[in-house]
């Protein structure tokens, strides 16, 4: 990297955590109590969507949507991420040793994620995480969640810092193409589909190691 590292953008799920049997068992469970329809998710690749977008388009595209169900259904979500956290949410490997690097190192640590507010506060409270974030940025905060372009242009301009002095850290193609779309630069952690990518880490000590 030609200039210095200042800030570091995170995503949440699969980077800071590994949450993907939560996420799976949620979406399963809400799926099958509210019958809702995933076709419409299927043809637009299931995964382009927060939460709370994903239940708006699968209510709509059943002509079933009004503001009472959706915020029903939402709130059963947010309940049941709570219930389940401990069984199946855990700090993905050296995380911890790569945010204390660094804050050692004076290197901002912003966190840009999908999910929503109250379960980015949930989970930080829980894993002991807030001390370390400078901001994040939740489904809550923009109008269009990742693959959009929203989450990381807003996270920087509260850096304050130039494209080029930060690094974007995703797990999933979803989060690359927002980073990409916003100008920014990348690694890619821990997905098997990228392994061969030049950008790939497989560990967070090769990051702290290039910083």
């Amino acid at each position: 990297m030609e200039k210095k590292i200042k800030t570091i953008f995170f995503d949440f799920d699969g980077v800071i955590v590994d949450s993907q049997k939560l996420w799976n068992l949620m979406f399963d469970e809400v799926v099958k109590i509210y019958q809702l329809n995933t076709e419409c998710l299927i043809e637009n690749d299931g995964m382009n969507f927060t939460t709370n977008e994903a239940i708006q388009l699968m209510l709509e595209n059943q002509q079933r949507f009004t503001k009472h169900l959706y915020e029903e259904i939402i709130d059963w979500t947010e309940k049941f991420y709570v219930e389940n956290f401990h069984r199946f949410v855990r700090l993905n490997n050296h995380v911890i040793e790569i945010l204390e690097h660094l804050k050692i190192n004076q290197i901002q640590i912003i966190l840009v994620s999908n999910s929503s507010r109250k379960q980015i506060d949930y989970a930080f409270q829980q894993l002991k995480l807030p001390t370390y974030f400078d901001y994040t940025i939740s489904a809550d905060d923009v109008l269009k969640g990742k693959p959009n372009a929203e989450p990381y242009s807003k996270a920087l301009l509260l850096s304050e810092k130039q494209k080029d002095e930060i690094l974007v850290i995703e797990d999933s193609l979803t989060g690359i193409n927002a980073a990409k779309e916003a100008g920014l630069n990348y690694k890619i952690y821990k997905n098997s589909d990228f392994c061969d990518h030049p950008n790939y880490i497989d560990d967070f000590m090769e990051l702290i190691k290039e910083i």
